[in-house]
């Protein structure tokens, strides 16, 4: 963190900046006048002073034009503003991913969408990789922090190389484990899980793999990198609800909420076609592709959210309910 000084300084600075925006093009002699307070002493002292406060605005993103013509002016192009390259050490790093990632599981924060662009950038296009800065955790039923790590730089590479990868994924719903060529668009963390998003060969269509399932992974050089469409946007993918992820073909559910939740119900489900019963309870029907997706939300949401439809999500939620009440 700057110490208060250097906080003082930079305030300076941009004071300077946002003077320069309102008077336009200035000479030394107008600046150390408008400044009288920052530029003191000999010539050489505050020829010395603005040369450092040149190269710190610079610094800042706000770069000044020199202009030989009107005695030898100087000005800040408002279309010339940058964003200095930010450079964070892992620690950093991994402490301001933990910071946001906390602020983001608030959907009503105030700056939500800012914060996700921020964080995404910090990931995807920063020098810094999130698997080599932070601690990732083992999953029950997942592969090792450090395998997740090599996992999430081949993915990374395989990206910016455009190159096909051949995952051994194991599928829960069969417990089995399949092999599958694929192609990396993006990656991203939600819900707690490492996802990839790639075309899958086999499928011949683009589909979401939780890192923690992958069992193997090495280069598939035989299969040829299929590019992304020019419209991708990994945040379409990422953003999905549990119960979207194409599992099943569609089908259509339907939830009862009751209490609190009723209240907020177009907040949790916010696609979905809502009607409110006599007794204010109100019922959520969308369409669904992943119907263990779906239960392990409800039951995430508590007593107050009920499985309605399909029956088949019904007997898995009482499954579910089942093999927790029977753990030891």
């Amino acid at each position: 963190m700057p110490k208060p000084d250097a906080r003082a300084a930079e305030r300076r600075l941009l004071k300077l900046a946002a003077w320069f925006l309102h008077h336009g093009p200035a000479t030394r002699d107008q600046v150390y006048a408008a400044f009288s307070r920052d530029y003191i002493g000999s010539d050489a002292s505050k020829e010395k002073k603005w040369t450092r406060d040149k190269r710190d605005l610079a610094r800042l993103g706000v770069p000044l034009r020199f202009s030989e013509d009107d005695d030898g002016t100087y000005r800040v192009e408002p279309n010339a503003f940058y964003l200095p390259r930010l450079s964070f050490t892992p620690a950093e790093a991994a402490v301001l991913a933990t910071a946001a990632g906390a602020s983001l599981r608030d959907g009503d924060h105030p700056l939500h969408d800012e914060l996700e662009s921020a964080l995404r950038k910090l990931v995807v296009g920063g020098g810094w990789k999130p698997p080599r800065a932070s601690d990732l955790a083992r999953g029950r039923d997942g592969a090792a922090p450090a395998k997740l790590r090599s996992w999430l730089t081949a993915v990374q590479d395989a990206i910016e190389d455009q190159r096909a990868l051949h995952l051994s994924y194991w599928v829960p719903a069969r417990d089995e484990l399949t092999e599958r060529d694929v192609s990396p668009y993006g990656y991203a963390w939600r819900r707690g899980e490492w996802m990839l998003v790639a075309y899958c060969h086999a499928r011949k269509a683009v589909r979401v793999f939780y890192l923690r399932r992958v069992r193997g992974m090495k280069s598939a050089p035989r299969a040829g990198y299929v590019r992304p469409p020019d419209d991708f946007d990994v945040r379409r993918w990422s953003r999905q609800e549990p119960w979207d992820y194409l599992a099943h073909e569609p089908l259509e559910a339907a939830v009862r909420f009751t209490g609190s939740l009723a209240k907020i119900a177009p907040r949790l489900v916010p696609s979905a076609r809502l009607s409110t019963q006599a007794d204010n309870a109100r019922v959520a029907r969308f369409v669904v592709r992943d119907v263990d997706g779906l239960v392990r939300q409800c039951l995430a949401w508590g007593a107050e959210a009920e499985v309605l439809e399909p029956a088949r999500a019904r007997d898995r939620a009482r499954e579910m309910l089942g093999a927790i009440g029977g753990a030891p």
